[in-house]
Formats: structure tokens, sequence, C-alpha cells
């Protein structure tokens, strides 16, 4: 009996340290636990990005949702702009303090520049080798989108001119013109505008811009004087022909006087100087301009809005005396970035990762928004033909152009000084066709003087701040207007 009562003494007792160690491990996990959730983002945080993807829209507001989905404690607050909208919208945003946590760089903005007025982080901590090997070779260089070993920047699509032509193919038909055989020089151009505004009589009009978008006139300059040999391009203020600001010369003048003809000639749609480029390209899609001048992704716009249009690309006409050069393909351009003064780098970084994600740039290849950055997708993705036209036509055509900071980093410094002059070109050409200015000839001369002498300023500048720069760093003695300007040619020039 007392042997009976030993063992269920020390059954009893055995239990009771079973509980206390139960007890003791239920402690600890629960506070393991608590230290888990205290960690954890339970947080809901907002990101706010800034941009004028127009085009993108329909894309990313789902691209949005099903973000937002996956990272239930991140919201997004996405602010869609035009061009000049974003450009006022965001220097004020950053000198009050109240920067968007993503944003790309303003059209016609150097990288240097943005990153000498503290507008961006470096993205290097946030972004894996994973990531970064998901992109062609040459999006990230210094120069572009890496300056001083880091990357500030992710450039948005393959770099192609846009300042090809669309045009109606109806209303070829209909002023008696060939589809099959677009203009190919600025007077077959002319008069086909002019011969589509009569026979339409009031329900459509040669030619249509968004005549309040500066950039647009600007570009179709630089783009179209370089087909007549101007030597501008995207990359420098000056010209790799002369070597100076020659936005006088007589193949900047030829543009500016054709675009002064159609405009003489009543071909211009009348609403074009109140317009936007965005509301440009719809009313093109209505059916109401013959041609306007843009860049791939108004395709996958008028596919999905105006299904009915019938339409063609083709390249910039060429002085009548004949081409003597391409049009300027830019390098990689930087576009979106992370503010320096966020405070949620981390979702940031996530917000492009997603973005830059094999799926979602997929989508807008599919859908003829833009061709991607990321490695095969083109070649899978691609379905409309229209949109291969247009690489098509935009390669034949365009010749990659020399990079003055590809070359000599050290030219950032230049860059975060110079800043053009005003009235730019693209304003002296909005001028001449709204009416306001008669004659381009005197400001032409003025603004070729003042960018010489602010690019002067600003080398002499940099050189006093220590950077090893030069005049020289922006002459190309072995750039051929026909040829693409690649790593072999600038091995060869540093030699």
């Amino acid at each position: 009996m007392k042997r009976n009562y030993k063992i269920l003494a020390n059954l009893l007792i055995f239990v009771l340290v079973l509980q206390v160690l139960s007890a003791c491990t239920s402690s600890a996990t629960q506070k393991d636990t608590q230290k888990e959730d205290a960690d954890s983002p339970e947080e809901k945080i907002t990101l706010r990005v800034m941009d004028w993807a127009d085009s993108e829209k329909p894309y990313r507001e789902q691209f949005i949702k099903d973000f937002e989905q996956k990272y239930p404690n991140i919201k997004i607050e996405y602010t869609l702009l035009t061009v000049d909208q974003f450009q006022n919208t965001i220097t004020t945003a950053i000198k009050s303090g109240d920067a968007p946590d993503l944003f790309p760089i303003p059209a016609g903005m150097k990288l240097s520049t943005a990153v000498a007025g503290g507008w961006f982080q470096p993205l290097d901590k946030y972004l894996d080798d994973e990531f970064k090997n998901r992109f062609v070779d040459g999006v990230f260089a210094e120069g572009t989108t890496i300056q001083d070993g880091k990357i500030y920047s992710i450039p948005a699509f393959l770099p192609l001119p846009n300042t090809l032509v669309f045009y109606n193919k109806q209303l070829f038909r209909d002023a008696g013109l060939d589809p099959d055989n677009p203009p190919k020089t600025y007077s077959e151009f002319r008069s086909a505008a002019e011969a589509i505004t009569k026979v339409s009589k009031g329900k459509a009009y040669g030619i249509i811009e968004g005549g309040k978008t500066v950039i647009r006139w600007k570009n179709s300059v630089l783009d179209w004087s370089a087909l007549g040999g101007s030597g501008l391009n995207p990359h420098s203020p000056i010209s790799l022909v002369t070597n100076d600001a020659n936005y006088d010369s007589k193949a900047v003048l030829e543009v500016m006087n054709l675009f002064k003809g159609i405009k003489d000639d009543g071909s211009y749609h009348p609403k074009t100087m109140s317009l936007a480029a965005p509301e440009a390209r719809a009313l093109f899609g209505q059916g109401q301009a013959g041609f306007i001048v843009q860049g791939e992704w108004n395709v996958g716009v008028w596919k999905r809005e105006n299904p009915d249009l019938d339409f063609g690309v083709m390249a910039p006409p060429v002085p009548d005396t004949g081409q003597n050069g391409y049009l300027p393909r830019p390098n990689f351009q930087p576009w979106i970035g992370i503010s320096k003064t966020t405070k949620h780098p981390e979702a940031a970084a996530l917000y492009l990762k997603e973005y830059y994600g094999q799926d979602y740039q997929s989508v807008l290849v599919k859908a003829g928004d833009r061709f991607s950055v990321l490695k095969d997708v083109n070649e899978d993705a691609a379905e409309i033909e229209e949109f291969k036209q247009y690489y098509e036509v935009a390669i034949e055509n365009s010749r990659l152009s020399p990079s003055v900071e590809i070359r000599n980093p050290e030219t950032a410094a230049i860059f975060a000084k110079y800043k053009d002059p005003q009235p730019g070109l693209g304003d002296i050409l909005q001028g001449l066709v709204s009416g306001a200015l008669k004659d381009p000839n005197d400001q032409l001369k003025l603004l070729s003087n003042n960018v010489d002498t602010a690019l002067e300023q600003a080398i002499e500048s940099a050189k006093a701040e220590g950077a090893k720069v030069d005049k020289d760093d922006f002459k190309f003695s072995n750039w051929s207007p026909d040829n693409d300007y690649t790593a072999k040619e600038y091995e060869a020039i540093s030699k």
C-alpha cells in the first residue's frame, strides 16, 4: 500500500513539473510572438507616386490594385499630370519639402542636375542583383542612370525617337493621296496636309499637335533638323557637326519654315495651340487630323479607344534637297527614382520591383504602350502590327547618338550648372506656329549665342570646383551621322 502511495506521489510530482514547464514554454512562446508582431509592418503607409505617363493609365490602375492586394499595408496614391504640369508641380513640391515618394526626372533634365539638387537617393541598397539582372545591357551606366558609382534612376522604356509621324489612311484616300506611299519631303508633307484640309471642309485638318506642350515642339526641331544635317541631339546643347550651338543653321530654319508654312496654309487644326499632347492624340484618334508627330505609346491608346482608326507610321519628311543625317536615337534615359526625403524607401523599392516585373512589363508591351527595358519581353509580348511597324521605322531611320556623360562622367558637374536659356527652341517654334512670332531668325541667333555662353560658364564653374572637364568633351571627332555610336567608338576616342 505504501508503495502505491509512493508511485502516486511521484506521478503527481511529474504532472506538476509538466504543467510548470508547459506554462514556461507557453509564456516564452507568447513573448516571442509578441516580439514578432511588434517587428511586423502592421501600420498602413501611403506611398505617393507622381508622373505624366497618361497612355499607361488603365494598366497602372490595375497594377496598383494588384500591388495593394499583395501588400495590404501599403496604399498607393497616384497622381497623373501632363508633362508641363509635372515640371511645375514637382519643382514646387521639392522646394516645399513635400515631394512624392517616387517620381521621374522632368523631360529635358539631366540626372546630374536632379542629384545635385537633392531630389533622389541612391537605389543600390534597396535593389538586389536579381532585380538588376532583369534588364537589358546598357540600362545601368555611369553618366546616364548612375552617378558616382551609384544607381539613382531606372529608364521607363527602350529609347526610340518620339518624333515619327502617324497618318490617317482614310483621310489620305479621301484627299486622293496614296496611304501606301506617304510623303517623303518637306514640300510633299506640306502639300498633303493642305490637300487633307481642303477636302475635309472643316471636319478634319492636315495636322494636329499638343501646342501647349513645349517639349513636343522642341523634340520635332531637334530630330527633324538632324535629318537635314544639323547634328543636334538630346545629349548635348551643341551640335555634333559644328561643335557649337547652331540653332540658327539652315537645317533648323528649314524645319521652322516648314511648320510656319503649314500654319500659313491653314492646315493646323484650329484647337492646336490650346491642346496638351494627350488631347491632341485624342482628336487624331477621332479622325480630325491627317498627321500627328508623336511616339509609340500612342498606338495602344488608339487601339483601345479608337478601334476603327486606320492609321500608319512614317518617318519624318526630309528637306527637298535631300537627307543629310539620321534621327538621333538616345541612349537609355533616367526616368523614375526614389525621393531623397521619403520616409518609406523600402516600400518604394517594393513598388519598383513589382513595376519592373516581367508580368507588368509584358502587359505594357502587349498593349502597345512601350518597348520594355527588360530582357526577352519585347520579343515575346509585342503583337500589334502598327506597334512593331513603329519600331522598324524608328530603327531604320535613326542612329545611336554619342553621350557626353558616358564619355566622361565628370561632365555631370557641367550639366548640374548648365541651364537652358529661355526662350528655348520649343518656345520659338511654338510662337511661330501660334502667330505670336513672325520670323524666327533673330530669336534663333540670340538663342545660339546664349547657349554657347551658358555652356562655357557651366564648364568653367565645374572646373573651378575640381571637375576634370573641358569643352573638348563635347567634340566627337569619330562620330558619323550614319553610324551608331557604340562602345567601340567610345573606346577609340578615349585613346
